[in-house]
């Protein structure tokens, strides 16, 4: 059973470019306690301030506080303009955070190649590339990314923040991702400890990468399970990621009873997703 105090809501249930403002009164109002601040929002002129308005628990998610020039975050870019703006937002996240008093800063590990934007079909939230894929970019853009990682682990210990990646996965565009196949993980732990760097395990990720590269969901949290310090929840078809409501009797429910599992927070991330099956979903939650 999860308790209310572990439950969160990602602000991504609200229409694209939404006004952070008025998604946190929705909250309010629905009487919902803890919100993940998430990406899919306009530019705002002093978030925090509007933080500050409200007495949620906090956590921020990769593209929060969203910037006043758009772009999309990859900290393993092989355009050293991307990368070093991309870390530079990862920072003032960061900072966002320390005086916020949020609880957690998520973030994408990256990919190979940039992505043109993140996708608005109501289908499928997963990134748009205008490139191909070149196979000789990975060891580049994984070198990069352990490289930018030292160095928002280093950066966020200053601020005494607690930091994670969050599990990526695609099945239409399996190459462009990094972090999501089981040896991944394995290189990962050569640099970083549980203490120092976190994983935000999404289940509507993983449900897709383990199709994709056909390895098995249970093995693979197994493997990582020290990592994770929330859990990012939406259905999905496998093909698709939908960020649906989740639904009883699925998969993932055998990884979310787990013993280690219970008391690390739950964040119901959907999109176009009304009010009313947010709450059914914690109710869900709640009673398993």
């Amino acid at each position: 059973m999860n308790e209310i105090n572990n439950i969160f809501v990602s602000t991504t249930f609200a229409e694209d470019d939404s006004k952070i403002s008025g998604v946190l009164l929705t909250c309010k109002k629905a009487n919902i306690p803890n919100i993940e601040l998430g990406s899919n929002h306009v530019y705002e002129k002093n978030f925090k301030k509007i933080i500050k308005q409200y007495d949620f628990r906090f956590m921020v998610h990769n593209y929060f506080p969203i910037p006043r020039k758009g772009f999309v975050v990859n900290i393993a870019s092989l355009d050293s303009y991307i990368r070093n703006l991309s870390l530079k937002h990862v920072k003032k996240a960061i900072i966002f955070c320390r005086e916020t008093d949020a609880k957690l800063y998520t973030f994408h590990p990256g990919f190979v190649g940039d992505p043109y934007q993140a996708s608005r079909s109501k289908k499928n939230y997963d990134f748009i590339w205008r490139q191909k894929f070149l196979k000789q970019n990975y060891q580049l853009a994984f070198s990069h990314m352990i490289s930018s990682l030292k160095k928002i682990v280093e950066f966020a210990q200053k601020k005494h923040v607690r930091v994670a990646i969050e599990t990526e996965g695609s099945f239409k565009k399996k190459n462009f991702g990094l972090m999501q196949k089981p040896n991944e993980y394995k290189k990962l732990f050569k640099y970083f400890t549980p203490k120092n760097l976190g994983i935000n395990l999404n289940i509507g990720h993983l449900n897709l990468a383990s199709r994709a590269f056909k390895f098995s969901k249970v093995k693979f949290v197994e493997d990582i399970e020290d990592y994770i310090v929330a859990i990012e929840l939406s259905h999905n078809n496998g093909i698709e990621d939908e960020h649906l409501p989740i639904k009883r009797k699925a998969w993932y429910w055998k990884i979310l009873k787990k013993k280690i599992f219970i008391t690390v927070p739950k964040i119901l991330e959907y999109r176009n997703c009304n009010i009313s099956k947010i709450k059914q979903s914690i109710e869900l939650l709640k009673k398993n």
